[in-house]
């Protein structure tokens, strides 16, 4: 097994993990009292110690079900905790936890044999309602905790679009560590007692701290404020995520601090329902799809069709006698689905004004970007897009001489001089590595030397290469 040394991924040592506690709990059930049993109980003892303060982020399964599996190994009750071992593993590799509960005693019925994620149709699946979990950030006691979820659960009501499960963790390292290391979290309501610094000291999760930056002092701070600039950090680390606060400080004293994208501010008390509704709001927000939800409904109206088109509306393979098997593989929607430039309805990627202009726009929200454009032809044609549009006639450009072809099009195209930048080679490997930074600066000094340095016009490097070899873009640029 793996040291935690040799992780780069919590999420990864999280997998392994679990596999591992499998493998090792199956052979303590059919042997338990053999001569390597207790060999085996103190490896399982110690993968759950590593185990513990991972899943005190993810809300499956949870610590009341963590707190299980300890009694049976305490207990020694191997057949039970290798059962519970293999059904947890099974609903994380199968996804089954975002549609279910997962029933962990061998007397509770499951018919996960049934149900798994896998074996489910696309359309089944398309039926269930897309999973989320929630960051709740307060210091609270175990009765406190159980209050608030059963507080949380609630609320929920079975028209809800969306369902969640709270992750409720007590500092701001915490908090920051949970967004980093759980993909599920999608919201985070920052509480009053919410305190600064994590108990937990796994080096491999304190990396995530690292991630914030040095220059983020926040050892200085006040009680008070340790909420507001949880909020302000969020923004800074994930901003797409909705950020909810609870505070009891006045309005006054709250407004004149920067919350980075909070959305709702909570004074004096928390109202659950207000909260919930808020949080799936936010969401169903982040949810929309503009484009794809006018293309389901173009595909649902009755069209005339008046062009030379055979293939539309499908109706040239549902009246054939020989290709019905076409129309069987593809479906019929995607034949439904299709449009032309004549026939209008779903708006025009050369001058969108309608839900592509709106796709665009979220895409750029959720990109980060000033703007988004989409494109049917590729990345070879975005290549060269960007290329064309940055790039006059006789500009210099320092180009990988790894890179794409489409690049090398788009230099043509633009009229481009090009200077072309060696790799450093992996001979152990086999292969070429990325660009050396004296290889940029040796080319730049040799343009200043010919007096040609106000020409450059652009650096093109290929991140990662196509070896798999990542720049540290932050320090090249």
């Amino acid at each position: 097994m793996q040291s935690m040394s040799d992780y780069y991924s919590a999420i990864q040592l999280r997998s392994d993990r679990w596999s591992a506690l499998q493998d090792i709990t199956k052979k303590l059930a059919s042997n338990p009292k053999g001569s390597s049993a207790a060999k085996l109980h103190g490896k399982t003892e110690e993968l759950l110690d590593m185990l513990g303060p991972l899943e005190s982020y993810w809300a499956f399964p949870g610590t009341a079900a963590f707190d299980y599996l300890r009694r049976q190994c305490d207990h020694k009750n191997y057949d039970d905790l290798a059962f519970s071992v293999r059904r947890i593993l099974r609903a994380l590799t199968s996804g089954a936890y975002r549609r279910r509960s997962i029933p962990l005693d061998r007397d509770d019925t499951d018919n996960e044999e049934l149900e798994d994620e896998a074996l489910l149709s696309p359309e089944a699946r398309a039926l269930t309602k897309p999973y989320f979990e929630v960051l709740f950030v307060d210091n609270i006691s175990e009765q406190q905790d159980r209050w608030l979820r059963s507080s949380i659960q609630r609320m929920h009501r079975t028209e809800d679009a969306f369902t969640y499960q709270p992750v409720i963790v007590p500092s701001l390292e915490d908090a920051l560590i949970a967004i980093l290391f759980n993909h599920n979290i999608q919201a985070v309501v920052v509480r009053p007692g919410v305190t600064l610094k994590s108990k937990n000291e796994l080096s491999i999760l304190q990396r995530y701290l690292s991630r914030i930056g040095d220059d983020e002092d926040v050892d200085g701070l006040q009680p008070e404020n340790y909420g507001a600039e949880l909020c302000r950090l969020i923004a800074k680390v994930r901003p797409e995520l909705d950020t909810y606060l609870v505070t009891d400080r006045s309005v006054e004293s709250i407004a004149g601090l920067d919350l980075g994208l909070c959305r709702r501010v909570f004074y004096n008390q928390e109202d659950f329902l207000e909260l919930h509704l808020n949080i799936l709001r936010g969401v169903q927000a982040r949810f929309k799809t503009p484009f794809f939800t006018a293309l389901v409904e173009y595909s649902r109206q009755p069209t005339g069709v008046f062009h030379a088109m055979p293939i539309s509306r499908g109706k040239s393979i549902s009246r054939s006698h020989w290709i019905q098997d076409m129309g069987a593989f593809y479906g019929p929607n995607i034949f439904l689905a299709e449009t032309s430039a004549t026939s209008g309805g779903l708006d025009s990627l050369l001058e969108p004004h309608g839900p592509i202009k709106e796709a665009q726009e979220l895409a750029a929200r959720a990109f980060g970007a000033k703007h988004t454009f989409f494109a049917t032809n590729g990345t070879s044609t975005c290549n060269k897009v960007v290329v064309q549009g940055l790039v006059r006639p006789g500009d210099i450009v320092l180009v990988d001489r790894d890179c794409h072809k489409s690049h090398h099009y788009g230099m043509v195209l633009a009229g481009a001089q090009v200077v072309y930048l060696d790799s450093y080679p992996l001979n152990e490997y086999s292969m070429y590595g990325a660009v050396p930074l004296r290889e940029i600066k040796h080319q730049l000094l040799k343009l200043k030397a010919a007096g040609k340095l106000d020409r450059v016009r652009m650096l093109l490097l290929t991140n990662c290469t196509f070896d798999g070899v990542g720049y540290n873009v932050e320090r090249v640029m």
